[in-house]
C-alpha cells in the first residue's frame, strides 16, 4: 500500500499517513508553546513560587504527569484488549510532555539548587530522548535501520535517574 505505514497494535492493518497526524502534532505542540509561554510570562509572579502553595501544586502536577507516562509504559506490556498500543502511546506522550511543562513552570525556567537542576536536567533529557523516539525512530525503522532500537536502553535508564532525582528533590526541599 503505497504512502501506508504500519499499524499500531495487534490488527496488523495498514493506516495512511495523512495530515491529521500533522495536524494533531501542530496542535500538540501549540498547547506545549502556549504553556511555555505562558509559564515564561509569569515566572515572576509571587503566587506561583515553587515554595507557596499554588507552585508546589503546580510542580506535584506536573511530577504526577511524569509519573503516569512512565505507568503508562509500563501497563502497556500487561494491557488487555481494553485499551489499544496506540492508546498508551498516545497517553504516554502526551503526559510526557504536559508533565515537563508544569515543571518547568514549577521551576520558573531557572536552575535552583543542585538537586533540583540535577533533576531539571534529567527531565531535560527524557523529553528529549522521547522526541527523538516520536520523530525519528519509526523512519529509521521504515528505512531497515534496526540498531535504532537501542533507543529503549537509553530513555528507560534515563527515567529511572529522573525518579530519583525528582526524590532527591522533595526530601531536600522538605528536609531543608
Amino acid at each position: 500500500m503505497d504512502g501506508a505505514v504500519p499499524g499500531i497494535g495487534n490488527s496488523g492493518a495498514q493506516r495512511p499517513v495523512g495530515l491529521r497526524a500533522i495536524w494533531v502534532d501542530c496542535a500538540v505542540g501549540a498547547l506545549v508553546g502556549a504553556g511555555l509561554v505562558w509559564g515564561w510570562t509569569t515566572r515572576g509572579w509571587a503566587s506561583l513560587d515553587p515554595h507557596n502553595w499554588p507552585g508546589y501544586l503546580i510542580g506535584i502536577a506536573g511530577t504526577l504527569m511524569m509519573v503516569a507516562a512512565a505507568g503508562l509504559s509500563w501497563r502497556k506490556r500487561r494491557a488487555q484488549a481494553r485499551i489499544s498500543v496506540a492508546g498508551w502511546y498516545n497517553a504516554h506522550v502526551l503526559l510526557g510532555l504536559f508533565g515537563p511543562v508544569l515543571v518547568l513552570v514549577h521551576a520558573r525556567f531557572a536552575w535552583g539548587s543542585i538537586n533540583s537542576s540535577f533533576a531539571l536536567g534529567a527531565m531535560g533529557l527524557v523529553v528529549a530522548t522521547g522526541l527523538i523516539a516520536r520523530y525519528l525512530l519509526g523512519p529509521a525503522r521504515r528505512h531497515g535501520l534496526r540498531w535504532v532500537e537501542a533507543w529503549h536502553y537509553g530513555h528507560a535508564p534515563l527515567c529511572m535517574v529522573l525518579v530519583l532525582a525528582v526524590i532527591v528533590h522533595v526530601y531536600m526541599a522538605h528536609a531543608y
